[in-house]
């Protein structure tokens, strides 16, 4: 059995969350305070047969802010519909009247709160009153009628959650909580092997309790007794060692060698959780496959805790391989980077409360979703906590562009951006990741615009960049954006490049577009397109790293050059060879030059490209038309002013407004578009 649709209405950070689908096996992922635990507790209502029914009732504080409230008279939902139980005949019986589709069979269970229905209010002869807790009330019902009432069927569809806080040594060292007595419980030893185990222990329970010393402190137990409380409280304590069948099985204990001599308290936390983990696991498998089994759903919070990441990264891998019930709730990138994307949940926080996103059945090919699975798992699984990811194509941009954002006083880290290379140019399939019909993250995206000619036949080939644009806007917009573009680009194909160097006319009305969307193309190549802003911080990383001054002599002309002009295909490529030439690369360059950029006055350094005093305002579409480095500053600016309220390069009454006791009139409700 499995879950197949949840929908939570007005509670705790839940105003209408809607899981569909809900897969099997689920890994939720969001930032701290989202609604992650508050989560499992929703479905706890409706299916964990532990959960005391005084617990099912609630308070104020776990009504929706935005909801109606405790004495408005509010609804508190949680409805939970399952699946996968079409060959279970004793299933079918049990939710027979939760049954809302037969092909394909679903059942709905509902966990409901609500006022007490007063049959004098109804009937007009009792004023309607403020309500309180104790006018509510709470049902477990089946299907689609609130008079249904299904309480037993949480004990079929069961849910077992393994909370965050827990102490699994502690657990494990105690009969009555340890996972260990139950297994035992269901696998127990031959009766004939328990008998035989018993007669011994009584013989040698005999020796022990004729002891002259277990004699005599028992004697002394009595006297104490007689003295203290007198002849009319009638007692013989006496001394004697137990022995029954459960007494043997709860004795059993579990160690961490063969020689059975270091038990669980000579282990380290995080090898205590994975013993925990392992023996609930064992036994719930048991249960299910018994003939009077349950299909219970294991929800684990944290599961991360106290595991060394290698560690994570294995188990967790193992467990979410297996096609089990299994519910996992995570801050952990190690987790996240293993779990298939048809298993995550994405819990994001709104004005209209947390929203969960899921990828949906047929927006990605398999051969995307598994590439997609592949760079995770061995890249920057970080970009599903992220606040913001900023794409882009190579190690260099992940060098440079947290520089020169640094070198304007602007921290990506602190707000939470992270800038991730994917390597290559592909970014389709990352933007149908973190787009509006799938995971709904914001995000940028920097790419090269690679300009080139070619010979007529080939004009399609002509402006890569902005054809990758082009793909992107059709994830990001509605057709009145994309087929302007298209035929914008169509024409802009048919030019070739300005025998002089420099772009075709015409392009930078196509940055401009696709920048309002987030998407923001340069004119080159990286190297060559900051070269006018990074002149000399450029030449100082290549002469630290290249060897002999004639090739550091030639590298400065020939950069020179690129930065004072408009350049050829044929200059910029004299650049990048020399930075690509052993024993440097790409991203051994950047990680240089960056260490410059950061040292560098960001601001000063674009005003004097702009010609622009202190006091006069840099606008996005200025900065967009700076030679080379304009969309990288413009990517730049938009974060700023979305995450600060601030533009890239503040006028000095826009920075002393926000440096006036921490408060400013800038407009932080209407960012820049990304």
């Amino acid at each position: 059995m499995q879950l197949h649709r949840v929908r939570i209405r007005n509670l705790r950070n839940f105003r209408d969350l809607v899981i569909d689908p809900f897969p099997t096996p689920t890994v939720v992922v969001g930032e701290n305070g989202v609604g992650k635990s508050n989560l499992l507790h929703a479905l706890r209502l409706v299916l964990d047969p532990e959960l005391a029914d005084r617990r099912r009732y609630l308070e104020a504080d776990d009504v929706h802010d935005k909801s109606p409230t405790l004495a408005a008279g509010v609804e508190v939902s949680v409805e939970v519909e399952l699946i996968g139980f079409d060959d279970n005949p004793d299933a079918r019986s049990e939710l027979d009247g939760a049954i809302i589709s037969v092909k394909p069979l679903i059942a709905r269970l509902t966990y409901l709160y609500r006022p007490k229905r007063s049959p004098a209010l109804l009937l007009g002869e009792e004023t309607a009153e403020p309500l309180t807790p104790s006018d509510y009330e709470w049902t477990i019902f089946g299907g689609t009628d609130p008079g249904n009432t299904m309480l037993a069927a949480k004990r079929y569809a069961a849910l077992s959650v393994l909370p965050a806080l827990r102490d699994a040594e502690t657990d494990l060292s105690r009969p009555d909580r340890s996972p260990l007595t139950s297994l035992l419980r269901e696998l127990p030893p031959s009766q004939a092997n328990i008998e035989k185990t018993l007669d011994a222990m009584r013989t040698a329970r005999n020796e022990l309790g004729s002891d002259s010393n277990v004699q005599h402190v028992a004697s002394l137990i009595r006297s104490r007794v007689a003295t203290m409380a007198g002849p009319r409280l009638r007692l013989d304590p006496t001394l004697a060692f137990a022995g029954r069948d459960e007494d043997l099985l709860r004795s059993v204990r579990l160690f961490i060698d063969a020689a059975a001599t270091r038990g669980i308290d000579r282990t380290s936390t995080g090898t205590a959780n994975v013993l925990y983990l392992a023996l609930l696991l064992e036994r719930l498998q048991l249960r299910r496959t018994a003939a009077d089994g349950e299909d219970t759903l294991l929800a684990v919070e944290e599961p991360e805790a106290h595991l060394h990441p290698t560690l994570q990264r294995h188990l967790f891998a193992h467990l979410l391989g297996q096609s089990s019930p299994l519910l996992l709730t995570t801050h952990s990138p190690h987790i996240a980077a293993v779990t298939p994307l048809r298993s995550m949940v994405l819990l994001l926080d709104t004005a209209e409360g947390t929203k969960a996103r899921v990828v949906p059945p047929g927006l990605m090919e398999s051969r995307e979703i598994a590439d997609l699975e592949r760079y995770l798992n061995v890249n920057r699984a970080e970009i599903l906590f992220a606040q913001h990811v900023v794409l882009v194509e190579g190690t260099a941009e992940a060098y440079l562009l947290p520089a020169l954002a640094s070198s304007a006083g602007f921290d990506l880290d602190a707000h939470g951006i992270v800038v991730a290379s994917i390597d290559g140019t592909d970014f389709l399939p990352y933007a149908k990741l973190l787009g509006p019909k799938c995971l709904n993250r914001t995000f940028s995206v920097l790419t090269d615009g690679d300009a080139v000619d070619t010979e007529d036949k080939y004009k399609a080939r002509r402006e890569p960049g902005l054809k990758r644009a082009l793909d992107l806007l059709k994830v990001l917009a509605l057709p009145p954006v994309t087929l302007p573009f298209k035929a914008d680009l169509d024409g802009l194909q048919d030019c070739g490049l300005p025998v002089d160097g420099g772009s075709r006319d015409g392009r930078h009305g196509l940055v401009t577009t696709a920048a309002e969307f987030g998407v923001f193309v340069g004119p080159d190549t990286l190297e060559t397109d900051i070269a006018p802003l990074l002149t000399e911080e450029m030449i100082a990383a290549f002469d630290e790293l290249a060897e002999g001054p004639r090739r550091r002599r030639n590298f400065a002309e020939k950069l020179r050059q690129v930065a004072s002009e408009a350049s050829t295909e044929t200059q910029r490529d004299a650049v990048i060879s020399r930075i690509e030439a052993a024993p440097l690369s790409k991203g051994r360059y950047a990680q240089r030059l960056a260490g410059h950029v950061e040292q560098i006055d960001l601001g000063a350094r674009i005003r004097g490209l702009l010609a622009s005093p202190p006091g006069q305002p840099v606008a996005a579409e200025d900065l967009l038309g700076l030679r080379g480095c304009g969309p990288v500053l413009a990517l730049i600016d938009a974060l700023r002013r979305r995450y600060e309220g601030l533009p890239l390069v503040p006028t000095a009454k826009e920075a002393g407004v926000t440096d006036n006791e921490g408060e400013h009139n800038l407009d932080r409700s209407a960012p820049a578009p990304l």
